[in-house]
């Protein structure tokens, strides 16, 4: 069952819930941390951060079991938050695969189901099946409704399946998703919940400036600022996918010339392979598919694996323009780290060749000292990070609205 505690802490903006929600924000991002560290850290006077640290402790939201290394006295007592006081769900839905996760406080995964898409349906048909696959997951986790903080969404592909004639909101989504589950439902953007994960889970305590850049069907990118999210609304970050490369380049469904999006993204990729496999160029995805024009991204995938000449050098050229593109994105933004995600990251030497490409770009720039990485986690990320943001949204000091969907 949530605590009362964590639900004031989404609906309430007194004083005292303020101050609650530092304390345990400083003692979720050090994962462990003295009552010396959280005075030094959140400034408040001994006897207020005694009292506050009590009642956290009584609601179980943190817990003090663990002892610090002694500095010459007594052993300082260690803080953690309880990760298991509540669960967060997270949905990623794309055009191929779909995820539902189930994770604790920390994100740490506990289960998870893999979907994969059919025919595009209607949207509330496609929501009633993620209510029913989801339900179903708490009952093998043995989990209630009632101990879940949230649900968070991703709908990038879901809205963009809408057609002209419907006019759908993400606020519609979350009122359909709360009248069939009780709880907390918030919507937003795939690239921003894949950063969140990514940050929270691995370079919180270490960056100031985060990006996050991700290359599928759509080229996005989302950036994390003094810990705040900094990126723009679900509708704003796809821009990085299109960043003009060459205004001579071909035409992008945008409307624009030469973008990211018309040279790097996985359909333009599709494309081009497919227009080298109708000239009888060499490939093993001749043996894979009887018809070049029924070719699909998992086929691609597949002769990627047996280093298919064909889809090798495309990927190659991609990953150029992709590294050209974030060249370009790091000398505006100067963020001190940078993770590549997506679905084309760890396909052949994708990351390798975007990172060599920024690397030589940016050596006329000695004192920019970004470090690049390939995302750390799995397949899960963007539905983990969307389980997150649901906990963004009860901890933000400023109340809701202070991250972007």
């Amino acid at each position: 069952m949530v605590s009362h505690m964590l639900e004031a802490f989404r609906t309430s903006q007194s004083s005292k819930i303020k101050k609650l929600k530092i304390l345990y924000n400083l003692i979720r991002k050090h994962e462990s941390i003295t009552v010396e560290e959280l005075l030094l850290q959140s400034g408040m006077k001994p006897a207020t951060c005694a009292r506050l640290l009590e009642e956290l402790s009584k609601d179980n939201l943190i817990n003090s079991n663990e002892l610090g290394e002694s500095t010459g006295g007594r052993k300082p007592i260690l803080y953690r938050i309880n990760p298991e006081q509540a669960y967060l769900i997270g949905i990623e839905v794309t055009n191929l695969y779909s995820t539902i996760v189930l994770s604790d406080l920390n994100l740490k995964e506990i289960s998870h189901k893999k979907i994969q898409m059919g025919p595009q349906t209607a949207i509330f048909d496609i929501l009633d099946m993620f209510t029913e696959q989801l339900l179903e997951l708490l009952n093998e986790e043995g989990k209630e409704i009632s101990d879940i903080l949230g649900i968070g969404i991703s709908v990038d592909d879901l809205l963009d399946q809408v057609s002209q004639n419907e006019e759908i909101t993400a606020s519609d989504i979350e009122n359909y998703l709360t009248a069939k589950i009780p709880t907390y439902v918030m919507v937003g953007s795939g690239v921003n919940f894949a950063a969140l994960a990514e940050y929270r889970l691995h370079y919180w305590q270490t960056s100031e400036r985060f990006l996050l850049t991700t290359g599928d069907i759509e080229i996005r990118s989302a950036e994390i600022v003094d810990g705040m999210m900094a990126s723009g609304y679900s509708g704003m970050t796809n821009a990085f996918g299109h960043t003009i490369i060459d205004t001579n380049g071909s035409r992008c469904y945008c409307g624009s010339y030469g973008c990211l999006h018309t040279y790097s993204s996985l359909p333009t990729i599709k494309a081009k392979i497919m227009q080298e496999l109708k000239q009888g160029k060499p490939s093993v995805l001749h043996e894979l598919t009887s018809d070049p024009e029924n070719i699909d991204y998992f086929t691609i995938f597949q002769a990627l694996e047996q280093d298919d000449p064909v889809c090798h050098d495309i990927l190659k050229n991609a990953a150029y323009y992709y590294g050209i593109a974030l060249s370009n994105l790091i000398l505006t933004t100067q963020p001190d780290t940078v993770v590549c995600g997506g679905t084309l990251v760890p396909k052949g030497t994708f990351f390798e060749d975007v990172k060599k490409t920024v690397e030589e770009r940016l050596r006329a720039f000695p004192k920019i000292k970004t470090t690049i990485h390939p995302a750390k986690e799995s397949y899960e990320i963007v539905a983990q990070g969307a389980g997150g943001m649901v906990l963004e949204r009860f901890l933000t000091r400023a109340g809701p609205g202070t991250y972007p969907r």
